[in-house]
């Protein structure tokens, strides 16, 4: 039996979407063995020379120039969702309605209260991992826990 792979793409080819290109990349080297291939799929971006720099740059199988593009392919499975702010909203629900994983460090509305009454968002919330990290990041615990990680013992 193969072991599992994780089709990955990024959206937004900005600073922090080059940061986050460059963290899938290097996720293989930094984390153990044991973990699912990462597949390094698609740079989404609007303006289309950086999607294409990004994607070259890191690796990743090809640049696309629109956010439906991610929604829609079949080998993406985690994505990571890096543009302003108002935007993130739109995106993240059409890319949870397509089965996809999100990662989105940023709110998802203006007011955060308001978020809840997204149906996406309510049943994701549900989720043991959204829990775990609602609750590190209330407390302060995410960097003590991701520090300590990474600790030799």
């Amino acid at each position: 039996m193969s072991q599992p792979s994780i089709g990955v793409a990024v959206i937004g080819a900005g600073m922090a979407g080059r940061a986050h290109a460059s963290g899938y990349r290097s996720a293989p080297a930094v984390f153990a063995t044991e973990l699912p291939e990462v597949r390094l799929v698609a740079i989404a971006d609007a303006h289309e020379p950086f999607a294409v720099d990004t994607a070259r740059r890191y690796g990743y199988q090809r640049a696309e120039t629109s956010w439906q593009a991610i929604a829609e392919a079949a080998d993406i499975d985690a994505v990571s969702v890096v543009v302003a702010n108002d935007l993130h909203r739109e995106i993240v629900e059409a890319l949870l309605d397509a089965g996809k994983h999100v990662l989105c460090e940023k709110p998802l509305r203006s007011v955060s209260r308001s978020a809840g009454r997204l149906p996406s968002t309510r049943s994701a919330s549900r989720s043991p991992g959204a829990s775990s990290g609602r609750s590190r990041t209330s407390t302060g615990t995410t960097g003590a826990t991701t520090a300590s990680a990474l600790m030799p013992r």
